[in-house]
Formats: C-alpha cells, sequence, structure tokens
C-alpha cells in the first residue's frame, strides 16, 4: 500500500494579525487560526460594531464566538 504524503505549508503556522508563528492558536468557526490574544483583541476592537468577524475571510458572527484550541496545530508549533 502506498503511503500519502503529506504537504505542510509554513504559512500556515503564521498569525495572520501578528504575523508571527501562532501562540496558544486557537481556530474560530470559519475554520481559520490565530494566537489566542490575536483574535481576542481583534474582537475587542469590533464589540461596538454590532458583528465579530474573520480577519481572512471576513465572515460575520453575530454573536462572540467560543474559541477552540487548535491542538494539531499546537502540537506543530511547540519548539
Amino acid at each position: 500500500m502506498a503511503q500519502k504524503r503529506v504537504q505542510l505549508h509554513s504559512e500556515e503556522f503564521y498569525c495572520s494579525i501578528c504575523l508571527d508563528l501562532l501562540k496558544d492558536p486557537v481556530m474560530v468557526p470559519c475554520g481559520h487560526s490565530y494566537c489566542s490574544n490575536c483574535i481576542k483583541s481583534h474582537w475587542d476592537k469590533e464589540k461596538n460594531k454590532g458583528f465579530y468577524s474573520c480577519p481572512q475571510c471576513r465572515e460575520k458572527f453575530m454573536q462572540r464566538p467560543d474559541l477552540k484550541k487548535n491542538i494539531m496545530l499546537a502540537k506543530l508549533t511547540i519548539f
């Protein structure tokens, strides 16, 4: 049986808000991942808009979403 190769792209390990390696990575409902502190700060600035959004795809959420730890990315970004 042939093994499939997994190709990882380095940009997957970086936060698109701070542009640094993900620290305590969390995933928002649309599937994008950010540093926990970065997305919380981003959403703190948006709370007066009446909605929260993903900085990458701009998907809007009427309530502040619960953040889920991205366990796989957390394991890959530990040094």
